[in-house]
């Protein structure tokens, strides 16, 4: 499969504390949050990543970064080949995003044909009822209508139409359904899904839900703390977990039928003072020595990736 787009080892460092006049007589260094260290990954055309991880993983900092939205602290990107550096504007044509919550991304004031129009570049009416009718909306019925005069179900497949109205390459998806009540979730991850299928397109699927993962994903990556503990097929991931953090969330699921939830035992460790070595060994059951001092590589076991000194041979 081509590859439209690859991260190569990005950072995203937040300062914990504003950097006022004494700091800097004093050269005194303040904290950072460390969001992302040294995260890689590819997508390839036509395919379907599901990124998955806790709250504050990193997963949602990740998105924006792809989208140009926010700039990494370190690291690069290439789309089709070519290095991002500081020409975002020509990756911000290719790609879109949707996000969690759409009643705070699409502006109040436009009605819903104007959101659509927004974007394209020669749009008429025919275009815009195209996509609103692809997304399963009555265009005669919301054309007229504000975001706040729809349901969130409806709302949300506006965002969506508006994404696919940028004709573009590839499209970030940030939690779209969590919002959602399940019936709704459910209609609107098929209605993806059938758009992924009918028009191939490429979508980043960032999600904390591993069920959602496994519907609509056609490989996964799953963040810890701002690290990359594991990216393979979404088959092989979910149904053998080589990570310790892999197999805990995938044991911590609520399956229908399933009455004993095991979820990772201790706490998310803090991002500005993370622990050295691996950022999960003071969580896992399977921790050595090594864990505390060294941090693991993303080994590749035939297309399976995994950071874990299970696995490593360079302990």
């Amino acid at each position: 499969m081509v590859e439209i787009y690859t991260a190569r080892e990005i950072y995203k460092l937040y300062p914990a504390e504003k950097k006022g006049i004494i700091e800097s007589i004093t050269r005194r260094q303040i904290s950072y949050v460390r969001a992302l260290e040294n995260v890689s990954l590819n997508i390839a055309q036509g395919e379907v990543l599901g990124i998955v991880g806790e709250s504050g993983s990193g997963k949602t900092t990740l998105g924006k970064i792809l989208a140009t939205i926010e700039k990494p602290s370190r690291g690069y990107l290439y789309f089709d080949g070519k290095e991002v550096d500081t020409n975002y504007e020509m990756v911000r044509e290719k790609i879109s995003m949707v996000f969690q919550n759409p009643t705070t991304s699409l502006n109040p004031r436009m009605r819903v044909k104007e959101l659509i129009k927004e974007p394209m570049k020669k749009g008429d009416e025919e275009e815009i009822k195209k996509y609103l009718e692809l997304v399963g909306l009555d265009y005669s019925y919301v054309k007229d209508k504000y975001p706040k005069e729809l349901s969130g179900g409806q709302v949300q497949r506006v965002a969506i139409a508006r994404a696919l109205a940028k004709s573009p390459k590839l499209i970030i998806l940030d939690e779209p359904t969590s919002a959602l009540d399940a019936s709704v979730q459910a209609q609107i991850l098929n209605l993806l899904l059938d758009l992924q299928n009918q028009m191939n397109l490429t979508f980043m699927f960032i999600t904390h839900n591993l069920l959602v993962s496994k519907f609509i994903s056609d490989r996964v990556a799953i963040l810890y703390a701002g690290k990359l503990m594991e990216v393979g097929r979404t088959d092989e991931v979910l149904s053998k977990p080589l990570h310790p953090y892999s197999q805990a969330l995938i044991s911590s699921a609520p399956i229908i039928g399933k009455k004993d939830l095991k979820p990772p035992t201790g706490e998310v460790p803090s991002l500005i003072n993370p622990p050295n070595g691996c950022r999960f060994h003071p969580r896992c059951p399977f921790v050595m020595p090594i864990c505390k001092e060294k941090e693991p590589e993303l080994a590749d076991l035939g297309g399976h990736k995994i950071a874990c000194w299970l696995y490593s041979s360079k302990g």
